[in-house]
């Protein structure tokens, strides 16, 4: 306890600096992957594409078991070092669980619903906003959280090819075989994933309408 309270000490200006990236590294990549995720599953949930839909539904759920070194190792491959592959690397395997419950959360919908709604006069676009969107919030809300907490860990690993933020700090530690660091590292990782999660639960229960169940 008292080796790490020294080098935080010590290190005060570097750890912010670290704790600073990761946090940007995780904002603008999990921004990214909301937006790309949640428009591509309106995209493919579409009237007329609802087999598409399903069969995207089948690919991502099948793609959450790829290991996030292997995205990251595939993009260092093909893009290679720095902040913007990092970001690359991130909204990739971010985009999975977004996508998958954002096109899942459209598909559950009771097509009965949608007919009736059309019987009332409203269009596609109306229909969307006003009924689909906001029943399939909380499921859509679940997805983006998983997606948080999962692109906070895996920004740790995205310091390998260059992306910065506590991954550097916790592979200096192993490389000095400094427990100290990595312990540092770990926890303000952990902690800002914790944190994220609770302000995107407070989140939901705002955006969420009166009368549907929280997701989580």
């Amino acid at each position: 306890m008292a080796k790490i309270l020294t080098y935080f000490l010590q290190n005060q200006a570097r750890i912010l600096t670290s704790t600073w990236e990761h946090f940007y590294l995780f904002a603008v990549s999990t921004f990214l992957s909301v937006v790309i995720g949640i428009f591509t599953g309106i995209f493919v949930t579409g009237e007329g594409r609802e087999r598409i839909g399903r069969i995207l539904l089948t690919i991502t759920g099948a793609a959450q078991a790829v290991p996030s070194m292997a995205v990251v190792a595939l993009v260092f491959i093909f893009v290679g070092i720095g902040f913007a592959p990092a970001v690359i690397a991130l909204v990739i395997y971010s985009l999975v669980p977004i996508i998958f419950n954002t096109t899942s959360g459209l598909l559950s919908i009771s097509p009965k619903l949608i007919e009736a709604a059309k019987g009332t006069g409203l269009t596609n676009l109306q229909i969307l906003w006003r009924i689909k969107l906001p029943i399939a919030v909380p499921v859509i809300m679940a997805g983006i959280r998983s997606a948080a907490t999962i692109n906070i860990g895996t920004a740790t690993v995205a310091a390998v090819i260059g992306g910065g933020g506590l991954g550097d700090l916790i592979y200096t530690g192993l490389k000095l075989q400094r427990t100290e660091i990595i312990i540092i590292g770990t926890f303000l990782a952990a902690f800002i994933a914790i944190l994220v999660d609770i302000l995107i639960a407070q989140a939901e229960k705002v955006i969420t309408p009166k009368g549907l169940k929280i997701s989580r």
